[in-house]
């Protein structure tokens, strides 16, 4: 029997029985217990949402979708089964953790493949005849962009969730006009001209919801301590890297909690929010070097300010594909890329190149003395240190 399921974003949603068999599975329900922002509840108290709610609200969108699709049965469902399981594989506070699957796994949260295998997910697909590998390759977005891709069920999903329970009104956006005016052509959805001005308004809301939420100095704060604090424990043997995608976010406090030493002081420093404190915040633009080595850095500005390396810690992000401006729009039966037909989409690719901002975080006994060596490390001039919101080597 299908089920429904209140959402706070989309309303009432309609669960066809084999999804429900999936999200009873225990790789889904483990979705529960890990929170689709990581730590920005510590600026937005009400962003306690998980990633098997963000879940649900993609499979929605899919669903809604689906029948215009020009595919087989079993691809359509494959499709509806990818949006249902894309976030599967994501360790503990979610992005928080996949710089390190990177470092010591070389694996990014779209594998489903190896958390997936011989699992009872598995079992459910092979029971409904559907292809794992398959559905791999549509999360990954090698098959359609539909699930992962350029303007896709994912980001429409997350931006008008993440808005919801920040009280963030910056992501919010026309997301059913854009919805209605989707086509496909075989699996891959085509924008209609007429829901242009509703694509260029994703785009505003992704591009004011990173400064604002994923990138807020607090959150970058709060991750890089909880990423040091981990990458200590791995280079320590105290856990080893594949722990990670079993485990959720209860777990792993637990797990911090009870190590002794550094660790367990930045768990500490986490429960109570006693952050780490900016020592410098500036635009990554105006630092010559395009490319940071952070371990180095945090080892020398250390070594220069006469501090342990556990108390610096340098947050260099790099600059993240903006997949949107691929989109295709059809105009006059014309397609085109989204960032060829739009100039405001053009203006928020410059934009967003210099909203990347270099941090230099460390205690408050010791953050003027970091600010200092950080300021000579980076070569940062006096004269770019006029804006509070930039570089706080005292505040």
């Amino acid at each position: 029997m299908p089920k429904s399921i209140r959402d706070p974003v989309h309303g009432s949603i309609t669960i066809p029985d084999w999804c429900v068999r999936l999200l009873d599975t225990p790789q889904l329900q483990r979705l529960r217990r890990i929170k689709q922002l990581g730590f920005a509840s510590l600026v937005y108290p009400g962003a306690n949402h998980t990633r098997f709610e963000h879940s649900v609200g993609v499979l929605h969108i899919v669903l809604s979708l689906k029948n215009r699709m020009e595919c087989s049965d079993r691809e359509k469902r494959e499709c509806v089964a990818a949006a249902l399981l894309h976030d599967v594989a994501h360790a503990p506070f979610s992005h928080s953790s996949e710089v390190l699957l990177k470092k010591y796994l070389r694996f990014r949260h779209e594998n489903l493949i190896p958390v997936l295998r011989r699992t009872e997910v598995e079992d459910v697909l092979k029971e409904e005849g559907l292809r794992l590998r398959r559905i791999a390759d549509i999360v990954s977005g090698k098959v359609t962009s539909i699930v992962s891709g350029d303007i896709d069920a994912d980001r429409m999903d997350y931006l008008v969730r993440d808005s919801h329970y920040t009280g963030v009104a910056y992501g919010v956006f026309d997301l059913v006009r854009l919805m209605e005016r989707i086509k496909f052509r075989g699996m891959e959805p085509i924008i209609e001209g007429r829901a242009l001005r509703a694509a260029e308004s994703l785009l505003l809301s992704r591009f004011m919801m990173y400064p604002t939420v994923y990138h807020h100095h607090v959150c970058r704060i709060a991750r890089k301590m909880y990423e040091k604090a981990l990458s200590f424990c791995i280079e320590s043997g105290m856990l080893r890297p594949k722990e990670l995608l079993r485990m959720d976010d209860y777990d792993m406090v637990t797990f911090l909690r009870g190590v002794e030493g550094y660790p367990g002081e930045v768990m500490r420093r986490l429960d109570e929010r006693r952050l780490f404190k900016r020592a410098i915040y500036v635009s990554r633009w105006r630092i010559h070097s395009e490319r940071i080595d952070a371990s180095r850095a945090e080892k020398e500005i250390a070594e220069e300010a006469g501090v342990g390396e556990e108390e610096v810690i340098v947050d260099a992000p790099e600059e993240e594909e903006a997949r949107e401006l691929r989109a295709l729009v059809e105009i006059d039966g014309e397609l085109k890329r989204l960032e060829e037909i739009s100039p405001l989409v053009k203006a928020l690719r410059d934009a967003e190149k210099n909203s990347l901002m270099l941090g230099v975080y460390a205690p408050e006994s010791c953050v003027e003395k970091v600010a200092k060596a950080a300021v000579r490390y980076f070569g940062i001039k006096e004269s770019i240190q006029r804006k509070l919101d930039e570089v706080l080597p005292i505040w």
